[in-house]
């Protein structure tokens, strides 16, 4: 699986602030520190009620959750509880959530995402990893029912393709 594959953001970013760019580039380098310096500096550099805030304060929370600050999860949701139109903010929700081992709100975060951003190719790829369960195979038995789980298993098509690990590429 090549990287490429996995490029859970959008590539186009040349409407942001210089140090937002910047943030991303050292991302995708794995310079974490450099990147996370890049998006405090832009997330500081807008305005509440810009357009971008909430996208750069939740690349923020994603770095600062994975510097080790709690803080960074907080911040993440507390954006996302507001965002109306951009994936990206639930995507880096997901992501944060993925990083504590909640699988519950990373999918929650993921389906709140496509809800306002149907063709968000991150999350869509995402989802589909995950592997998110749409239906129980017969609806009438619980899930933990173990005729369910055995004619869950036959229909499934692939295993998904996180073994437990998030793949924090961008």
């Amino acid at each position: 699986m090549s990287v490429e594959e996995h490029d859970y953001v959008y590539k186009d970013y040349s409407l942001h602030s210089h140090d937002f760019i910047n943030g991303i580039r050292c991302l995708r380098a794995g310079l974490n520190q450099d990147a996370h310096r890049y998006f405090q500096l832009s997330y500081e550099s807008v305005k509440n009620s810009d357009v971008y805030h909430n996208k750069y304060a939740s690349f923020c929370g994603l770095l600062r959750l994975l510097h080790g600050d709690h803080g960074g999860l907080t911040l993440c949701r507390n954006v996302a509880r507001g965002e109306i139109h951009d994936g990206d903010v639930y995507l880096n929700l997901a992501r944060a959530e993925w990083f504590y081992g909640d699988r519950k709100k990373t999918v929650c975060a993921i389906l709140k995402g496509l809800e306002i951003d149907e063709t968000h190719m991150g999350l869509l790829q995402i989802y589909t990893d995950l592997g998110v369960r749409d239906f129980k195979p017969i609806p009438w038995i619980s899930r933990k029912n173990i005729l369910n789980v055995w004619v869950g298993r036959l229909l499934r098509k692939r295993e998904s393709l996180w073994d437990g690990n998030y793949p924090f590429r961008f």
